[in-house]
């Protein structure tokens, strides 16, 4: 039998994790496009509501492989959502990168929102994932590098 702390804790997690399920069915209700499933595609549903509600992006459909937006003159946009890795990790091509980062209080920021070539040219290749990762302090960097005219989107 499992000491009072133990238990204690079990049950602390339930409540966590009931409070985390139904928020995602509050998420659904409020934005059915997205599918608001498992814990890690949670933080990436909210970085594409982002992405659409606030940089006015079009959704992809589903299936599109290696972007998941698209901006109003139709250039694709991967979106990666990063709360708490020092790199992000992508895969795939797209005309554009948007990087955004989330805080504790579900507040965002955006760490990078540019060219997508010149952010797979600087990551290396991790043949173990499968994917190309990226420092975000080399992210951030590079946002800070792009010039107005090049950041124009």
């Amino acid at each position: 039998m499992p000491d009072t702390f133990a238990r204690d804790r079990i049950v602390a997690a339930q409540a966590i994790l009931a409070s985390i399920f139904a928020s995602q069915k509050a998420l659904r209700a409020l934005a059915p496009e997205h599918s608001w499933a498992g814990l890690g595609n949670l933080l990436g549903d909210f970085g594409e509501l982002l992405a659409t509600d606030h940089y006015k992006l079009n959704k992809a459909p589903s299936g599109s492989g290696d972007y998941d937006a698209r901006t109003a003159d139709g250039r694709s946009v991967q979106i990666k959502t990063n709360f708490a890795s020092s790199q992000i990790g992508f895969r795939g091509e797209a005309d554009l990168l948007l990087v955004l980062g989330i805080k504790l209080d579900g507040s965002w920021e955006e760490i990078y929102f540019g060219p997508y070539l010149p952010v797979k040219q600087l990551a290396r290749f991790s043949g173990r994932d499968n994917k190309h990762m990226i420092a975000v302090s080399k992210l951030r960097s590079l946002a800070a590098a792009i010039t107005p005219s090049a950041a124009t989107l």
